[in-house]
């Protein structure tokens, strides 16, 4: 099992984040570089508040592609946490991991600032024992991009340049 926790500050209220990360939780699509599409899909238990009980996103342009089918495991309006269970489908036999699990919480700095944290933790196959340290760094590294690619969109109501170059590259 892989787990860390990384924190970013975002320069909007917790509302602001929220609302994307949660309200628009279908809606990765707009603002995730790794996701060309994403729509729901009742994947799992509905939760008071939500607007969602769950995602699929396709993590290539590929309909038949890989796809991570999202859902809630806890989700708090109110305190703005949610916990999400990532699995994979149509992955290649030697795809190393079973599953992720995201917490997810935002809290208020101070005025139009906040910030979030997101604990990971990755379930890997046997296989993935053996590239762990691998592993564990591109986790490290992905995780980091999504949470910069969401305070961008967040703060700038646009999606990061990442986000611009995967569309130009999967519209050629």
């Amino acid at each position: 099992m892989i787990k860390f926790t990384k924190k970013l500050k975002v320069k909007a209220s917790t509302d602001q984040v929220w609302e994307i990360f949660a309200h628009g939780f279908n809606d990765a699509y707009k603002w995730m570089a790794s996701v060309p599409n994403s729509y729901a899909q009742s994947n799992g238990a509905s939760f008071e508040g939500a607007h969602s009980d769950g995602r699929v996103c396709e993590l290539s342009p590929d309909k038949n592609g890989m796809k991570a089918s999202e859902k809630f495991l806890a989700y708090d309006e109110n305190n703005q946490t949610a916990t999400v269970q990532v699995d994979f489908v149509n992955t290649p036999f030697i795809f190393p991991v079973k599953y992720n699990i995201l917490d997810f919480s935002i809290r208020k700095l101070g005025d139009g600032e906040s910030e979030m944290t997101w604990k990971f933790s990755s379930n890997i196959k046997p296989l993935g024992l053996i590239l762990w340290p691998l592993l564990r760094i591109g986790f490290d590294k992905f995780i980091g991009d999504i949470m910069e690619e969401l305070q961008f969109y967040v703060e700038n109501n646009a999606p990061h340049p990442r986000k611009l170059k995967a569309i130009k590259k999967n519209t050629i």
